[in-house]
């Protein structure tokens, strides 16, 4: 991770333009239990705070993902992130990503595009909201099938009782509980190789038939030979689950 902050400080000093309010461009991802409506925006709320642990280190972090046509296991873990202190609606992210055997090291950033106060029929108050943007994460190109994951993304949060914005754990034991949904692509560096790569807590964006879960995440069988069988068998109580820690030098 070494002068992984000047990197980026050069690559991302732009002005960003914000997107029009609405969430129009996010739709597609927002998975909420009722419908929701947005009440307002809170960009300048929101850019004044530092939401790094919404996306490492969240104590309700519990990361699936799959990548190409036969939804192939992916794992995601972002290890550091960092805002970006020019910019206040960046983050700088240093990651690793596997699937199957492949490990890759990655830095990328997180851009914030809009963010907003939602009313829902169970939170008529207005007290929870949603913050959606883009991301770009280029994996170490000395890596063997290393590339580019790149799309946009939809975190959850509500305030709390003293007004702090916190990451959205408070539905965490309903069945269609999620959050951090991010959809995209992996690139590969040739450019011969491009495969939809989508990964969530708790559950896994536009997955297709992959989650047959009711309760809780639960891998479709067809799947399991790409990388899906041992969590299959944690799941059916077949073997103990241990602490993954692949991401670990």
């Amino acid at each position: 991770m070494k002068g992984f902050i000047p990197l980026f400080l050069c690559m991302w000093l732009s002005t960003t333009t914000f997107a029009q309010p609405g969430l129009d461009e996010y739709k597609d991802i927002i998975d909420l239990d009722d419908k929701y409506t947005s009440i307002g925006s809170n960009m300048e709320e929101i850019q004044k705070l530092d939401l790094s642990t919404f996306w490492s280190g969240n104590e309700s972090e519990r990361r699936f993902g799959f990548i190409g046509s036969n939804y192939r296991r992916l794992h995601i873990k972002f290890i550091s992130v960092i805002k970006n202190p020019v910019q206040p609606n960046e983050y700088f992210v240093y990651g690793k990503s596997k699937a199957a055997d492949n490990i890759c090291s990655f830095q990328g950033i997180i851009k914030i595009k809009e963010s907003h106060y939602l009313k829902t029929l169970e939170n008529p108050e207005g007290n929870t909201g949603v913050l959606a943007g883009e991301y770009t994460f280029y994996e170490d190109s000395k890596t063997k099938h290393s590339g580019t994951f790149q799309g946009k993304f939809v975190t959850y949060w509500y305030k709390d009782k003293e007004g702090h914005i916190r990451y959205n754990n408070l539905w965490d034991v309903s069945a269609m509980y999620n959050n951090n949904q991010f959809v995209g692509t992996w690139t590969g560096y040739d450019k011969e190789n491009r495969m939809t790569a989508n990964w969530g807590d708790s559950r896994i964006p536009q997955s297709g038939d992959l989650d047959v879960g009711s309760s809780e995440f639960g891998p479709n069988e067809k799947y399991h030979p790409y990388g899906w069988k041992l969590f299959a068998d944690v799941m059916a109580g077949k073997m103990e689950w241990e602490p993954e820690t692949w991401w670990k030098d």
